[in-house]
């Protein structure tokens, strides 16, 4: 998932944006995931193809 801004992370998660998403559907095959989200800054992107 990417997203252009922080503000449209907030947006789509909510005030607690660092609450990792995880939709129902893979919590049902997953045995574990983290919690919590950490978001990074792309500088530079490369495209392929």
């Amino acid at each position: 998932m990417t997203f252009d801004t922080l503000r449209s992370v907030a947006l789509f998660q909510g005030e607690d944006y660092e609450r990792a998403y995880v939709p129902e559907s893979a919590r049902r095959v997953l045995k574990r995931w983290d919690e919590r989200s950490r978001h990074f800054e792309v500088r530079e992107s490369i495209g392929y193809g």
